[in-house]
């Protein structure tokens, strides 16, 4: 009698056709030696079966309208730059009520997930630029924004390690599709409320 199969099997023949698959193909290999890379992130809120990776479009506005929100509930207008060259928002005081004119250029990173990158050709923008993370657009009530400089980024790659990697030393990018518990521990000063944000763009100014 065949064996039932387990609950995993199940879900992994609903989503993939292996009706073309041929039983044994790559045994020999795997006999020969193989090899486990273990990614960073939360393995039990990565589903590795899970397709529904959405529209990366759809995902930018989403995070793009999610981040001006934040920003105006803060007090502050924003502007979008007509021409995307490495900056995607400026949000601005407008001097009203005696405040001077200060304007803050923003680069957005926003995912349907919690990924942390970092690109090394933002340095060339300087302190007052800030790099913002939107995390779980998809989920507005769940959704996390984090506020960084170059310098607030690339001292958390190196806090994590993250700097002595290849990819940053050869490359210049970094990027986290999802972050574990330890990154977000050293992210959390920089998760941004009305108040932080008012703190952040000031001290940039």
């Amino acid at each position: 009698m065949k064996p039932a199969m387990s609950s995993s099997e199940v879900e992994m023949r609903s989503r993939f056709d292996f009706s073309r698959a041929t039983r044994g193909r790559f045994s020999d290999q795997y006999q020969n030696g193989h090899s486990i890379t273990l990614l960073d992130g939360d393995p039990d809120r990565d589903d590795p079966l899970d397709l529904s990776k959405g529209d990366s479009q759809l995902t930018e506005i989403a995070g793009k309208h999610l981040l001006i929100s934040r920003l105006m509930a803060a007090g502050f207008e924003v502007a979008q730059p007509l021409r995307d060259k490495g900056i995607d928002l400026v949000a601005y005081q407008d001097g009203e009520d005696g405040k001077e004119f200060a304007a803050y250029p923003i680069q957005l990173k926003a995912s349907s997930h919690e990924s942390f990158s970092l690109d090394r050709k933002y340095e060339r923008f300087g302190p007052r630029l800030l790099i913002a993370y939107v995390w779980n657009v998809q989920n507005p009530e769940h959704s996390d924004v984090y506020a960084l400089t170059f310098s607030d980024a690339l001292q958390v790659m190196k806090m994590k390690g993250y700097a002595n990697t290849d990819s940053w030393t050869k490359k210049g990018y970094y990027f986290v599709r999802s972050a574990g518990a330890e990154l977000k521990e050293i992210l959390e000063p920089y998760k941004m409320t009305t108040k932080r944000w008012q703190e952040k763009l000031q001290a940039i100014g």
